[in-house]
Formats: C-alpha cells, structure tokens, sequence
C-alpha cells in the first residue's frame, strides 16, 4: 500500500490510486478511535463533562470512518475493514500512511501526557513530526487534499446504488459534490485548518479536535479576546479515571471484547457489501465490555479475532 507521501507528491492519480487512497483514509480515521475510546472509558468522576467531549470527538472520528468507506464504495472499491490487517498495533509511533509521532500512540486513561498524544494527532493542518529539513513530511491535510484535487480531475463515475454506512452524520456519496464535501468536512473537524494553532477559524460549535483536546490539557476554556483567541477563560477540572494495563493472564481476558469488536467489523464491511444495517446493538455491547475491562484494571487489546463471522 502507498504512503501518504507517494500520494501527495504523485503527479497524478489513476480512479484505483485514489480507491487506495480512501481505503488508506480509513485506516488513518480509525486509527485514532481505539485511543480515544480509552480515554473516554477511563472517566470515573467527571466534574466538568469532559466525558462528553471525548464522546463528541469518538463519535465525528465514526463517522469521519464511515464517509471514508462510503466515499470508496461510491466509485466502485469495496472497504476492506474485516482482517487482522486493518487493525492497528500498540503502542504505535507512526500514523498509517507513514505520518511518524514523535510521542507514541497508545492505549492508556484520559491523563495530561495522553492529551498531549491526542494534540499531536490532531495538530491543525500536520501533526508535529521531527521535521527533517531535506524531505519535510507530508501532511494529512495535504492527503485530503490530493484526494479532492482527483475528485475534481477523474470525476469518476458515482455508482448512485452503492451502498452505504447511512447514519445521520455520514450519509451516502450521490455526487462528486458529495465527495468533496465529505472530505472538506473530514478535515475541518478534525485535523483541522491551515493557520496557527491557537487561532481556530471558526466559532466554538465548529472548534476542530485540537483545540478541545488542548483545553483539557491546559485546563482552560479558549476565549476570544478583542480579536485573538487564548486559552484563558474559564478553568476546565480533570476527572479522576480508572487507570488500566495491559494483561498477562491467561486464559486472554480480553477475549469477548476482541470477539465483539471483530464482529463489529464484519458487520460493518457488510453495510458496504451487501447493504446490511449498521449493528448498533454491536457498538454498545463493545462499549460494555470495554468499560467492565478498564474498571478491572485491564487494557482492551483492539486485536483481530480469527473467530469472528
């Protein structure tokens, strides 16, 4: 599979390159949901609803995931999620597509040092990678972008049957507006837009994930002041979490959960398909488990089940 890189210097990009470059989107959307829901699962005594900002975030990542899929099977590729392969490894210290992290990715309890991990993915426009001065990185933003420049070049065909992960944030792709559309939202709600990041573009409701990430670290609200925005209004409590590791034992404690979110996986390739439905019901049972798993004092693992079906 190409890199980010390989796809942004590319001088152009066939109708399977940029199929490869939407399958390479989701993995790089889904990447970041296994960390986050940690996060949000640690939450144990929650005085000022930070949960509810990282539920916010999760779930825009969902569905950033699922446009993603639903951008691919609308020119004709078919999401390949349901495979060892699609998961990512832990601790991580780069970003599929090869966007390397300074500070590895990991799964842990929503504490200062994670948020500083959650910063650096979501840092507006690239994240703050070791810059090398001979072959500066290739951004995520930049990524995007290449995809809606072969949006706008192939104009490929929009097969208007495809099926779809339809939910109401991530409905199904009927036009290369859509399609570009989609990106631009994926973009400007997470990783953000070019400029300097203490500087959002838009008012709170639109904020990208950066600068809620960064108000739990520095534990004051953003406020705009005359004409500049600064992280220095209201102060932002911490919740106390769970704190959890990863476990030995034997038999896998993490069985059911790695079973559960397998078959979720399933499910959710077939929305693409055969046109199923998204398995709700799946979403919340993984969410049960996870939560009894972190209570426990264990890490989730988020790792292919072979028995899945």
């Amino acid at each position: 599979m190409k890199t980010i890189r390989e796809y942004v210097e590319a001088e152009t990009l066939s109708l399977d390159d940029l199929k490869g470059a939407l399958q390479l989107a989701m993995r790089l959307e889904f990447a970041t949901i296994p960390p986050y829901l940690c996060a949000q699962w640690s939450v144990r005594r929650d005085p000022d609803r930070t949960e509810g900002v990282l539920h916010r975030i999760v779930s825009q990542e969902m569905h950033h995931f699922a446009l993603a899929g639903n951008l691919l099977s609308a020119i004709g590729g078919q999401p390949s999620i349901a495979n060892a392969e699609f998961l990512p490894t832990y601790p991580a210290n780069e970003l599929p597509g090869g966007i390397p992290q300074e500070i590895p990715i990991d799964l842990k309890p929503l504490l200062k040092e994670q948020l500083a991990v959650f910063m650096q993915i979501e840092y507006p426009d690239f994240p703050p990678v070791a810059l090398v001065p001979e072959q500066p990185p290739a951004t995520i933003g930049a990524f995007y972008d290449r995809i809606i420049a072969a949006f706008d070049t192939l104009i490929p065909a929009i097969d208007q049957n495809a099926h779809a992960v339809d939910v109401p944030f991530a409905k199904p792709i009927r036009s290369i507006a859509d399609a570009i559309g989609a990106i631009e939202r994926i973009k400007s709600e997470g990783e953000g837009v070019r400029g300097s990041p203490d500087q959002p573009s838009g008012e709170a409701q639109g904020r990208a994930h950066y600068y809620l990430f960064k108000e739990l670290f520095v534990q004051k609200r953003l406020v705009k002041v005359g004409e500049k925005w600064s992280f220095s209004g209201a102060p932002v409590t911490l919740p106390e979490v769970y704190d959890f590791e990863p476990s030995a034992a034997r038999p896998n404690p993490s069985t059911e959960f790695n079973r559960t979110l397998s078959n979720l996986l399933v499910d959710l390739e077939k929305c693409w398909t055969s046109g199923d439905a998204p398995n709700v019901a799946a979403m919340f049972q993984l969410r049960i488990v996870g939560q009894d798993l972190i209570r426990k004092g264990i890490r989730p693992e988020f790792r292919w089940d072979g028995g899945a079906v």
